[in-house]
């Protein structure tokens, strides 16, 4: 897998990675995370929406942390993208979220 930004100039999409309500405070506090979209890993920020350009759709996308900021990405399982979830007005919004434990993977989940 490359790191970068990537340099695609396809749809865009906004992404947040966000941590299980009780294990979000242990990932915040060692761990930093990542996106991945079809092999290209881009750093982002807890909670906060990134805007992230697709190749095109379907695509795969997974979201992982390192910690301490180094060593290999974790808790990425890359799942298919084809468009659906996200917000209903304006660009599609992918909330990436892990399970209850810190080591589970992290998730697409529906927006509320």
């Amino acid at each position: 897998m490359r790191a970068g930004a990537g340099t695609d100039t396809g749809a865009g999409v906004t992404v947040v990675v966000t941590g299980h309500w009780l294990s979000a405070w242990f990932l915040r506090l060692l761990a930093r995370p990542w996106v991945v979209v079809d092999g290209e890993e881009r750093r982002v920020r807890w909670g906060e929406p990134t805007p992230v350009a697709l190749p095109e759709q379907p695509v795969l996308v997974g979201a992982g942390v390192r910690y301490l900021g180094r060593g290999p990405l974790l808790g990425c399982e890359q799942e298919p993208y084809g468009g659906h979830l996200g917000a209903r007005s304006g660009a599609p919004r992918l909330t990436l979220r892990n399970g209850f434990w810190n080591h589970t993977p992290f998730r697409l989940v529906r927006d509320a």
